[in-house]
């Protein structure tokens, strides 16, 4: 079935099933009639492979679908069968004999401790009248979510290649596999490998580079090429679904309470009673947060960056806790949750002896094997006597210490030696065994864990868990939902319902919005938006008409003076960030020489850097900022101790993480915004990669700078992680001074600007000799790395390429080695007609791999361990400026960004293939209608499906020349 084939079935199959299950002969005959030819393997194919729907006997039920909850009380009958002790569901026999034994011995722990395997149904909270049209649509926007992610997967699946059989680890099998691309993945995740169109459940073992291995189960078939695809889909169809269960209201759930942290309040000013809470350490307005808090009802803490929000929640916490209040603590993410629950443990220590439990996997390793006393679910439970909880431990710290000595290994980057290499496969296989013994115990101490929850004064989970077994029906007196401005209002309602209509959401709805991907208008009223958002907090703020019940925090003890001034002025008007008195006395710990100044602006407007896609296709990234950053890295000593380089975009947050240096640097990390949000380091480089220039337009963060904003967001988020530097590396003209509007972002960088130490781009390359610019001499220069190199790869926009003859003899040789793969791959842009430059015809005749691809909007070469950029093209008769970088882990992470991935059309790698009636090689497209990235290949001379790519070709040069033409007027 070809592409455009298969995306009409997808598309069909979605709208078939829009109304729920349908059987799988009518859905066949739906199919039908719409004139999609299919038989009931082609269905399940595409079904399984893209997550639409499951098979539940003959009818096909879509993924987030569940039946309404019965509005009456559920049976003894019913409640039985759903609560006992789930087991495994795998394909391989022995495998369920491993989970019915451990399923017997929880039903024999269970007994020897008094733990019920047979649960009494909750009581069903109150369902006011509209709560049924509120789920109703929420679920629907979940869905919506879900197709958009099944939409996007071709995007985001990585093609596997040159697979092999690596070892045998119980009844697991393991495979190691060359990825054509970045993989993006972390270890030990969970992911789908779809062979031969089937898919398959998988592990991630380990990532070194581009090389995978992956824990397969028995059933799943070996094969040299496959597709890897890791997403979080399953996250949104248990919200969707829960949602549809709870229409009706359901045991344990709150339906009264969910409403009421979207619904707007129509309170000015509320005459509440406060209590008396006597806390020295917090100042007035924090003081007041908890006293709002403590009185039934949705109180709203807005927390700015710095605030003391976690002290605050801390307080607020144990407070709950000595007036005895069980309390779900939540939030979004791993990292944001240890931190409140760190807080926590230090205002109140007694709650670390099993009062407080922790679902779920820590991102703070501090949080494991307490010596102080036990926080994590396990651990709990192996405490109070439980044998599988205590084996459950054992796995995991034996699991975690596996992983620490293989990423011991990882920080080498490259070139294990043949011992090295016997270790490493030594390490992945006992982490494969021992994960499929952890994920087996996690099944069957499901109901240890419910006891354990039931029982404790504060139980700590992300938000997602809250829909999962081990805390669905369970209830709490008070809920606390922090960070809540990264919390769809979807979800908000879910874990609110939780509690009985005392909930706290606390956050700040000027930092960083949910992640969403569909545009629907569900998905934008349900999703896009936060329970600030849903519930009109920030727009009353904005008409200084705020809710009786918000609590603002204002005083900041995070950001030095200068960087506080900006933040505040530009985001926070309404409510102005006050530096705490006693900040300025605080000391400086981390130095550096390029960081002279609390505000730097490292300006690259007359750089004029390209800004390029992921694989032609994805995230944007900027080769030449990140060799500015490496200049400055490589000038750092002992002095810079906690520092962060952090960018809004992913593929630009890879390429920096390769930076870092291979010690063990605790207090160095490199990521997204996205990511860094609730973070905060000493010095904070913030690398903005949009230029103007290769990627056209800007992205709408840098355009669209509106208060409250996704731009005006991300922006806020990015300075405010800085505690006494911040670096700002940004072409200012381009972001700034073309800006017309007076918007939040033209604030921050007008007033960024006028405090700020300015250091121009070539003043950078002067702070070490990491990267360097090559003025004169450059193919020399290149001549001289391609006779060391191994692999050359190059990228080189539409120009007459004068001095590529000079190094066709260095490329044959290189081109001549017996490798697996082509060790030479150029890609050429051609001419709007589809030739080619006649240097780049002499070196394909010579046997030098040469690829055309259009648009390139990189300029680059990655020559072994050298990476090459330049402004215009590198071989061409002016490359412009010149940028040279030798850093082996920084080539290696270049090329999983800019390799193309085969497929659709031959990648990176790879030979070309030829037109079969002119015998030119064909064509790789990268760019569909409307300018939107997409590949594909074709002929430009012979094939007419390429009439559209030409005629794009000549509009975008004609553009080209027009812009050109514009920029030479006065």
């Amino acid at each position: 079935m070809g592409v455009g084939s298969e995306r009409r079935l997808i598309k069909a199959v979605q709208q078939a099933l829009s109304g729920g299950p349908v059987p799988q002969d009518a859905l066949l005959e739906r199919l039908g009639r719409a004139g999609l030819r299919t038989d009931s393997t082609g269905l399940y194919l595409a079904c399984a492979t893209h997550g639409l729907a499951d098979l539940q006997g003959d009818t096909w039920v879509p993924r987030g679908w569940a039946a309404p909850v019965a509005p009456t009380r559920p049976s003894e009958e019913r409640s039985t069968t759903r609560h006992q002790v789930p087991v495994q569901s795998d394909r391989d026999s022995s495998a369920n004999a491993v989970s019915r034994r451990a399923a017997a011995q929880v039903w024999r722990l269970a007994s020897s401790i008094g733990i019920p395997m047979v649960e009494q149904p909750p009581p069903m909270g109150p369902v006011p009248a509209g709560w049924s049209k509120v789920a109703d649509h929420a679920s629907r926007a979940l869905l919506d979510e879900l197709r958009a992610v099944t939409d996007k997967r071709t995007l985001q699946d990585v093609p596997l290649s040159e697979g092999t059989r690596v070892a045998q680890a119980g009844e697991r099998r393991l495979a190691r596999f060359e990825a054509e691309g970045d993989l993006g993945v972390s270890e030990g995740m969970q992911a789908t490998l779809i062979v031969a169109k089937v898919p398959f459940d998988v592990e991630v073992v380990s990532v070194f580079g581009n090389v995978v291995t992956l824990s397969m189960p028995p059933a799943a078939p070996f094969a040299r090429e496959a597709v890897l695809r890791c997403d979080l889909s399953w996250l949104l169809s248990a919200q969707s679904r829960r949602l549809r269960e709870l229409v009706n209201g359901g045991p344990g759930f709150d339906a009264a309470a969910a409403m009421a942290v979207v619904e707007r309040s129509r309170e000015v000013n509320a005459a509440v009673a406060l209590p008396d809470v006597k806390a020295k350490h917090l100042n007035q307005r924090q003081r007041y947060a908890v006293q709002l808090a403590l009185t039934p009802g949705v109180t709203w803490v807005w927390g700015p960056p710095g605030t003391g929000k976690t002290t605050t929640l801390a307080t607020l916490v144990a407070e709950l806790c000595e007036r005895g209040q069980r309390v779900l603590l939540t939030a979004p993410t791993n990292a944001a949750l240890d931190v409140a629950v760190q807080a926590t443990l230090k205002r109140l220590p007694e709650l670390g002896r099993g009062g407080l439990v922790r679902l779920g996997q820590p991102s703070d390793p501090s949080l494991i094997g307490r010596k102080q006393g036990p926080v994590l679910i396990e651990e709990v439970a192996a405490e109070r006597g439980a044998p599988l909880a205590t084996s459950r431990v054992e796995k995991g710290k034996k699991l975690r210490d596996l992983r620490e000595r293989l990423n011991t290994l990882k920080r080498r980057h490259r070139h294990l030696g043949a011992e090295q290499e016997t270790s490493r496969l030594d390490l992945e296989t006992k982490i494969a065994e021992c994960t499929a013994s952890v994920r087996v115990l996690d099944e069957a101490l499901q109901q240890v864990r419910r006891k354990v929850c039931e029982e404790a004064t504060v139980v700590a989970a992300t938000s997602h868990q809250v829909v999962l077994q081990t805390l669905k029906e369970i209830t709490f007196d008070v809920v606390v939902l922090d960070e809540a401005s990264m919390t769809t209002a979807a979800l908000a309602m879910l874990v609110a319902g939780a509690g009985r209509g005392h909930t706290i959401v606390a956050g700040d709805f000027r930092q960083l919005p949910p992640v969403v991907v569909a545009e629907t208008p569900a998905a934008q009223e349900w999703l896009h938006r936060s329970p600030f958002e849903k519930a009109g907090v920030d727009v009353a703020v904005a008409r200084k008409q705020p809710p009786g019940r918000l609590a603002a925090l204002t005083e900041q003890y995070r950001m030095r003076e200068s960087i506080n001034d900006v933040v505040s002025t530009a985001f926070y008007p309404e409510s102005p960030l006050v530096t705490a008195a006693d900040l300025s006395a605080r000391s400086r710990p981390s130095r550096a020489d390029w960081a002279d100044g609390e505000l730097v602006v490292l300006d690259t407007s007359t750089l004029a850097a390209r800004t390029a896609r992921k694989q032609g296709l994805s995230s944007r990234y900027n080769l030449m900022h990140v060799q500015l950053v490496a200049a400055l890295l490589g000038a750092t000593g002992d002095d810079t101790r906690n520092l962060g380089v952090i960018t809004p975009f992913a593929a630009q947050a890879r390429l920096l993480e390769s930076l870092l240096p291979e010690t063990d640097l605790d207090e160095w990390a490199a990521s997204t915004v996205h990511r860094f949000q609730g973070g905060e380091r000493d010095i904070v480089v913030y690398d903005t990669v949009d230029t103007g220039l290769g990627v056209k337009p800007l992205h709408r963060w840098f355009t669209e700078g509106n208060a409250g904003g996704d731009g005006a967001r991300l922006l806020n988020v990015a300075a405010s992680r800085a505690r006494d530097h911040l670096v700002v590396v940004a072409a200012v003209d381009q972001l700034h001074r073309r800006r017309s509007s007076p918007d939040a972002v033209w604030k921050f960088f007008a007033h960024l600007l006028d405090q700020a130490t300015h250091v121009p781009w070539q003043q950078a390359l002067g702070f070490s000799a990491v990267t360097e610019q090559v003025t004169s001499g450059v193919l020399e220069w290149l001549r001289d790395d391609l006779t060391r190199a191994e692999t050359v790869e190059m990228w080189l926009p539409r120009a007459p390429l004068v001095g590529l003859r000079r190094l066709i003899p260095q490329m044959q040789r290189i081109s001549q080695q017996e490798v697996k793969t082509e060790p030479v791959t150029l890609w050429v842009e051609p001419d709007p007609d589809g030739f080619l430059s006649a240097e780049a015809m002499e070196a394909k005749r010579g046997g030098v791999n040469i690829r055309p691809c259009t648009p390139i909007l990189e300029s680059s070469a990655v020559i072994g361990d050298v990476v090459w950029s330049s402004t215009a093209s590198l071989l061409g008769p002016d490359p412009g400026v010149v940028l040279r970088t030798e850093h082996a882990a920084f080539a290696d992470a270049v090329r999983r960004a800019q390799r193309r991935r085969s497929g659709v059309a031959p990648g990176s790698g790879q030979l070309g293939d030829e037109c079969g009636r002119c015998r030119r090689t064909l064509v790789r497209f990268e760019v569909g209608r409307r300018g939107q990235p997409a590949m594909g290949y074709g002929c430009m001379s012979c094939d007419s499906s390429t009439e559209e790519p030409r005629r794009q070709q000549r509009n975008q040069s004609l553009s080209a020349s027009v812009s050109r033409a514009g920029r030479a007027r006065p």
